[in-house]
C-alpha cells in the first residue's frame, strides 16, 4: 500500500482570536490545536458480514488400527462431509486509527493501527475481541516513505493498482473466492523495513521491504537450525506500472513464510469491462522447509474425525499429517462487468498445481470458479451474492475421488 497521498486527517483551523474573551473556550482551542500538531488520528473501519451455505468434503481416511483416534493420510477410496452449515461470518471486518502530521517542513510522520474486528459474535476462534492487522509508522518526503512494524507484504498488495487503487482480487474475503484460497503469498509479516516510492512516470511504484524472523541462532534439530537470525532474512519486492485503464506488476518473495516467489499481474479497461490476471511460481525456500502461507477464508471449525489438516482445500492432499507441499505454480483470471447504475457482475477462475514434499506422491490440481453480483449504494457500501466451487485431486495414493468445496453467501459490505 502506498503512503504518498495525503490522508484526510482531521486538523484544527481553530483561532485564537475568536476566543480572546472565553478562557474555557481558549483552553479547548489549545488542546484541539496541540493535537492537530501532533497528528490528530482519523478513525476508520470496515464491516464485513455474509450469510454463508457450506457444503465442504474431505477425505474419508482410514483409522491408524481398529479402534484408534488417529487416521491415515493415505489409501482413501472416497470422501465425507467435512462441513454442512449455514454460518453468518464476519471476514476482514476492522477498525483502525491513522494520520500523519508534519515533522519538518519537507518531512511527515505517519502511522495506523488497523485491528480485525469479528461482527457476527465480538471474538475470534482464539475469544479475543481483536486481532492484529496492519499496524506501523513511519516517515514520508518527496523521496518516498519508510514504514516500520507489521505490513502486507510487497508481493500480496501487487494487485492494488497505484494510479486507480483499484484490486484485482475482485471476491477478497469472499468465502471460497478470495485469491488466498488458490495460492500462497498472502502474508502479512512482522518486523518488516518498507520502503515505497513516490508515483514516477505518472504511474510506475517501487516497494522494497526487509523482514526480519528474528530466530535464535541455535540450532534445534537438522530440520531448525534456527539460522533466519540476520538482519532482513526475509525480503520483499514489487514494481507495478499502470495508467487510467490498465496496469502491469511484478512481485517476488524471499523467505517469507519460508516461501520464494514470484507474482505477475495485470489488468486493463475495456468500456464497462475490467478484465484480469495472477500468476504464480512458488517453491521452498530451503530443502527442509515447506511452503508456507496456505491460508482458508472459511471461518468455521470442520469435523475432528479424520485427518483434518484444516480447511484449505489442498491442506489433505499431501499424504502427511500437515501441509508438506514444496511447489505450486498457479493463475487466476477474473473479469467484472459494470451492468448499469448499480450492478456488478463479476467472475472468476482459478488453477494451480502443488507437489508435495514427498515425491512418492503426485501433483495436487485445484480448480475454482466464483461468480457474484454486486450492488453498489456508493463507492463505501454495496450488498452482494456469491456462489463458489472448488475441486481438488492428487494422487490416487491419497484418494482415488476427488474433493469438492461449495458457499454460498449472501452479504453486505461497507466502509467508513
Amino acid at each position: 500500500m502506498s503512503f504518498q497521498s495525503k490522508w484526510s486527517v482531521v486538523r484544527s483551523q481553530v483561532r485564537s482570536t475568536g476566543f480572546k474573551h472565553n478562557s474555557l473556550a481558549l483552553l479547548v482551542g489549545t488542546a484541539l490545536s496541540a493535537n492537530a500538531f501532533a497528528g490528530f488520528p482519523t478513525l476508520y473501519g470496515k464491516i464485513h458480514l455474509t450469510a454463508n451455505q457450506y457444503d465442504l468434503e474431505k477425505i474419508d481416511f482410514a483409522p491408524t488400527a481398529a479402534g484408534a483416534t488417529t487416521y491415515r493420510h493415505i489409501g482413501a477410496t472416497g470422501v465425507t462431509t467435512e462441513l454442512d452449515t449455514f454460518a453468518l461470518e464476519s471476514t476482514g471486518s476492522r477498525l483502525g486509527v491513522q494520520g500523519d502530521f508534519d515533522a519538518t517542513s519537507s518531512v511527515q510522520v505517519f502511522y495506523r493501527l488497523e485491528y480485525g474486528i469479528d461482527v457476527d459474535n465480538g471474538t475470534n476462534a482464539n475469544g479475543r475481541e481483536l486481532t492484529q492487522r496492519n499496524i506501523f509508522g513511519g516517515l514520508r518526503g518527496s523521496w518516498g516513505s519508510i514504514l516500520v512494524g507489521k505490513n502486507d507484504s510487497p508481493l500480496k498488495t501487487l494487485q492494488t493498482n497505484p494510479v486507480l487503487r483499484t484490486d484485482l482480487d475482485r471476491f477478497n474475503d469472499s468465502p471460497l473466492g478470495d485469491i488466498g484460497t488458490y495460492i500462497v503469498g498472502e502474508n502479512r509479516p512482522d518486523n518488516v523495513i518498507q520502503y515505497t516510492s513516490p508515483i514516477w512516470f505518472g504511474g510506475l511504484e517501487v516497494n522494497i521491504a526487509a523482514i526480519s524472523a528474528e530466530e535464535t541462532g541455535v540450532p534445534v534439530s537438522g530440520t531448525n537450525q534456527q539460522d533466519d537470525n540476520d538482519f532482513a532474512s526475509g525480503k520483499s519486492a514489487s514494481i507495478t506500472y499502470g495508467k487510467a485503464k490498465w496496469y502491469v506488476g511484478v512481485g517476488v518473495d524471499s523467505n517469507i513464510a519460508t516461501t520464494d516467489a514470484i507474482r505477475a499481474v495485470g489488468e486493463f479497461t475495456v468500456g464497462p469491462f475490467k478484465f484480469g490476471g495472477i500468476y504464480q511460481t512458488a517453491e521452498a525456500h530451503d530443502d527442509v522447509d515447506s511452503l508456507g502461507g496456505l491460508s482458508t477464508f472459511v471461518g468455521t471449525n470442520g469435523t475432528t474425525l479424520g485427518a483434518q489438516n484444516g480447511l484449505n482445500p489442498l491442506s489433505e492432499w499431501d499424504g502427511a499429517a500437515g501441509n508438506a507441499f514444496k511447489e505450486q505454480d498457479g493463475f487466476i483470471v477474473n473479469a467484472q462487468w459494470k451492468i448499469a447504475g448499480p450492478w456488478l457482475a463479476k467472475i472468476q477462475y482459478a488453477n494451480s498445481t502443488t507437489t508435495p514434499t514427498n515425491a512418492a506422491y503426485k501433483d495436487v490440481d485445484l480448480e475454482g470458479v466464483i461468480i457474484g453480483l454486486d450492488y453498489n449504494f456508493n463507492p463505501n457500501a454495496r450488498v452482494f451474492a456469491t456462489v463458489a466451487s472448488v475441486e481438488v485431486e492428487g494422487d490416487e495414493k491419497i484418494s482415488t475421488k476427488a474433493t469438492t468445496d461449495t458457499a454460498s453467501a449472501l452479504g453486505f459490505d461497507f466502509r467508513f
